[in-house]
């Protein structure tokens, strides 16, 4: 390992709000399991050790009571090659107040900082705090490379948009439930623009085939009727497709049969002339 992939840098989403200090105690894993460095207490607040503890202790192991809570603040930094400060950081690492990193997401999709927010609304808005967590591990070098990565992403965007034609255009606005249909070109290339700059992850989904097909089907049988939205999500006669526009794209990816059936309500002229085709083919 490298010097600088040695140290772990906490940063603070209040944008360096002086004097604010954190206690974090000792936090299980996911699977509720503590860090191998934590001990319990006894009725006296001394750790509880081992035999073997105690024969660690003597070759240097650190252990740390589970009530002894972690200080830290913004720019407060472990370094993981002493003993004492990796073991710190290893019985806090799991907190829910600390992010993995700054564009960190949780299992919905959302920033665990900023909440359900675009892709770099947290570079422009660095204050705003809409998540749970509030701090974030800062490592020496990977700003600037998600950064770049960032700009990458958003450069291929705006090259899918450019590239484009006028009528294709107006459709990757549909699948971002724009109607765009009369508005002048110059309008419809900004919109696209501006969609790149702030999801350029999701714009660039659009632009497959597959996504950009399937999207349209979804939102062209909502419009017929077919396919109804109602409180608690979006209905396929008595089937619930799924909560979200999202969701119901990314089931009928898989459900084929299903996608199929509202197909065919959807566009039954399809239908018709495959009728039509099989009809001349057998005469």
């Amino acid at each position: 390992m490298t010097e600088e992939s040695n140290l772990i840098v906490i940063k603070s989403s209040f944008n360096k709000t002086p004097g604010q200090v954190y206690k974090i105690a000792p936090c299980p894993d996911p699977k509720g399991k503590m860090a191998d460095c934590v001990r319990k207490v006894d009725a006296h607040g001394d750790m509880i050790l081992s035999e073997t503890d105690k024969q660690s202790l003597s070759k240097g192991k650190v252990f740390l009571p589970e009530n002894e809570p972690i200080v830290v603040q913004h720019g407060t930094t472990f370094d993981l090659t002493d003993p004492l400060q990796s073991a710190q950081w290893e019985a806090i690492k799991n907190s829910k107040i600390i992010a993995k990193e700054r564009s960190a997401r949780d299992e919905n999709g959302n920033y665990i900082i900023d909440g359900g927010k675009s892709i770099i609304d947290h570079y422009d808005n660095p204050k705003g705090r809409y998540g749970l967590a509030e701090l974030y591990i800062e490592r020496p070098g990977k700003a600037a490379e998600t950064r770049v990565s960032i700009a990458k992403l958003i450069h291929k965007a705006e090259s899918l948009i450019f590239e484009d034609t006028l009528q294709h255009q107006i459709l990757i606005c549909k699948l971002f439930e724009k109607d765009m249909s009369h508005a002048h070109p110059s309008d419809v290339e900004e919109y696209l623009l501006t969609q790149a700059r702030k999801y350029p992850e999701k714009l660039i989904k659009f632009y497959s085939a597959e996504e950009s097909s399937i999207r349209l089907l979804v939102l062209t049988a909502k419009e017929k009727g077919i396919i109804a939205t109602k409180q608690d999500g979006m209905y396929y006669a008595d089937i619930k497709l799924g909560s979200n526009l999202d969701l119901v794209t990314d089931r009928l990816k898989v459900d084929k049969t299903m996608r199929e059936e509202i197909k065919r309500e959807t566009y039954p002229e399809l239908e018709t002339k495959k009728t039509a085709a099989k009809k001349k083919e057998e005469e």
